[in-house]
């Protein structure tokens, strides 16, 4: 995450690492965490991430770590402003010209309290949904990780009343593969959807 230049591109956004020096991520992020939409998409319990100090805290802390331990993790997704361009600026400088819209991410805990693959997450600020930004995200990210990390086995974990996510899921190809124990998450029940070509057998994921 110390890389300031890195970004994925794609037709309308840019993906790029949260910086928790800057007050305007730790902002968003606080902003993010505390709509009703993402706290029903992480089960309906509140967050911790109140507060700027709190945003810093874990982007310096987790979402930093996993970073480095994977190689991915989450990622801000950024809106392409339309009178700037990375021929002309730095990227740091047009990053800040952009509107930042939602996250994306990858996930994979540490062993043995993981999955054998990651999984996909996304968010995105209530104003901004229903605009195919996560699809579009997460399609860029998929894309990304194949090529540039060789990851090509993803699943898909979500709360099963959470239709929005369902729906990114199908529009990018996953399979729905039903309901789950998923221990990794203290044993909740689960939808799992996994990338084309994986096992039917999802007992080599550790689901």
């Amino acid at each position: 995450m110390s890389d300031l230049n890195f970004f994925i591109e794609s037709d309308r956004l840019y993906l790029s690492y949260f910086q928790p020096d800057l007050d305007s991520h730790c902002e968003f992020l606080v902003r993010l965490y505390n709509t009703p939409e993402f706290i029903a998409s992480i089960g309906g319990k509140p967050t911790s991430i109140t507060a700027v100090e709190a945003a810093r805290e874990l982007l310096e802390g987790r979402f930093v770590d996993e970073h480095e331990r994977n190689g991915f993790g989450t990622y801000l997704v950024s809106l392409k402003p339309t009178t700037y361009t990375t021929a002309n600026n730095s990227f740091p400088d047009l990053l800040e010209a952009c509107v930042h819209v939602g996250t994306v991410s990858l996930m994979r805990g540490q062993p043995p309290n993981c999955y054998s693959v990651p999984d996909l997450g996304f968010a995105v600020l209530p104003e901004y949904t229903k605009r195919g930004i996560a699809t579009e995200a997460s399609r860029a990210l998929l894309q990304y990780v194949e090529t540039e990390k060789g990851v090509k086995d993803v699943l898909g974990l979500f709360s099963p009343d959470y239709e929005a996510s369902k729906a990114v899921f199908l529009r990018l190809g996953f399979v729905d593969r039903g309901l789950h124990r998923l221990k990794v998450f203290g044993n909740v029940l689960g939808a799992v959807f996994t990338k084309p070509g994986m096992s039917d057998d999802l007992k080599i994921y550790g689901l």
